[in-house]
């Protein structure tokens, strides 16, 4: 008698999820004269009678995976742009404020954001221009 083991499936968002880095948003791109991240942005265009939340993903892509959910009302920092997505840079907690993510002095040239706070990136139609 054959047995035949019927084939072991996983979802793309479970193989995406275990493999799939983030992509951190560069910081630094206006120059040495600028702040890191030029821009603070408020998250907006959403529904909040309905709880609608901004997805946060790990890259600039519908199909990335989603790293976080911000409210309506986020104040986020705006870094790197990509083709109607934006990388921005946000605190996470309640003992860290937009002060604590290290991106409001220049830098001598273009990096990776490192940390403290927390980073992704997001549809930048949600995104309002607050300061920048």
């Amino acid at each position: 008698m054959i047995v035949f083991a019927a084939p072991l499936l996983l979802s793309a968002a479970t193989a995406a999820t275990a493999t799939e880095p983030v992509r951190a948003p560069m910081v630094g791109l206006e120059g040495p004269e600028a702040d890191a991240c030029p821009g603070i942005g408020r998250v907006n265009g959403l529904e909040p009678r309905r709880g609608d939340l901004l997805r946060v993903r790990s890259e600039a892509s519908e199909i990335a995976t989603v790293t976080d959910e911000l409210k309506v009302s986020t104040l986020v920092w705006l870094c790197e742009a990509d083709e109607g997505w934006q990388g921005i840079v946000y605190p996470k907690g309640e003992h860290q404020d937009l002060g604590d993510c290290r991106v409001s002095s220049a830098l001598a040239a273009p990096e990776e954001y490192k940390g403290p706070c927390q980073f992704g990136w997001v549809q930048a139609k949600y995104i309002e221009l607050v300061a920048g």
